[in-house]
């Protein structure tokens, strides 16, 4: 079964779609036959229904099904492009409802040369479907913490206007002891393990990081500390939703139960806890 993974997901947002029958010869408008809005995998979807309906009838208004039995049973597979992504719930719906009075219009397939519209599964992929090696971005090669934005609303906190709140919510104030808070040179806030803000920490003239710390609430319970940093946009839009490996290791993910994770620069040392 073809699927996009979370990563990949994460990154086409809402989108807009359209099947081809493979069987047909001519150009890309004159195969196209269905155009649809989806998120996630939901472009795979119409496949898997039509092979699990092989033996029951279908009714008129089941033309789309039919017509992808008809691929498979052929021997073939209905082709899928991801027409136009990035977008929103409402963006994608528009763009849909102007398609599909188009399809097999010559001004339908305008695009394609746009190496981000009319992508097929194997495009999309090659654009998305590649985890970050922490050794290829300069600022990830320092003293990272990651911290975890599981709980927050991170489509919102993404939107214009909500950078002051984006920025309150990576910052601080996390449970890291006063020794690593000084070492911290970047923090970046992750959503299940994909990166959702990247902020480079500011130092003081001694090299330290900017923080605050946080007193504990209870006896016996450990400080926190809140930072001082600037938003790396420019990176953090070229990064977003892609997770962070060392080698084999996932350094993005947080472990269970933490809330942030930090990792010594790599010119230092490999050990992290």
């Amino acid at each position: 079964m073809q699927h996009f993974n979370s990563m990949t997901s994460a990154k086409l947002q809402a989108y807009v779609y359209a099947l081809a029958d493979p069987r047909t010869k001519g150009s890309l408008k004159e195969r196209i036959f269905y155009v649809g809005k989806g998120n996630g995998s939901r472009c795979f979807d119409h496949a898997v229904a039509a092979r699990g309906r092989q033996d029951q009838p279908l009714n008129e208004q089941e033309h789309k099904l039919s017509t992808i039995q008809a691929i498979q049973n052929a021997g073939q597979e209905v082709e899928v492009f991801i027409v136009s992504h990035g977008m929103t719930d409402d963006e994608s719906f528009a763009l849909e409802a102007a398609l599909i009075p188009l399809v097999g219009d010559t001004n339908a397939v305008a695009g394609h040369g746009d190496r981000l519209m009319w992508l097929k599964k194997n495009q999309v992929e090659e654009l998305y479907d590649k985890p970050i090696e922490r050794s290829d971005v300069e600022l990830l090669r320092g003293n990272i913490l990651f911290v975890s934005l599981n709980q927050q609303d991170t489509n919102a906190l993404v939107k214009a206007g909500a950078e002051e709140q984006l920025a309150y919510v990576t910052l601080g104030d996390w449970n890291l002891g006063e020794p690593r808070s000084r070492l911290v040179d970047c923090l970046i806030g992750v959503k299940h393990g994909l990166i959702i803000s990247i902020f480079k920490i500011e130092k003081t003239s001694e090299g330290v990081a900017k923080f605050e710390r946080i007193p504990p609430l209870k006896a016996g319970a450990h400080g926190r500390s809140r930072f001082v940093g600037t938003r790396v946009q420019e990176l953090e839009e070229k990064l977003a939703s892609r997770s962070v490996f060392e080698g084999d290791a996932m350094l993005s993910k947080i472990r269970p139960g933490a809330a942030c994770q930090f990792f010594p620069a790599m010119d230092e040392t490999t050990e992290h806890s």
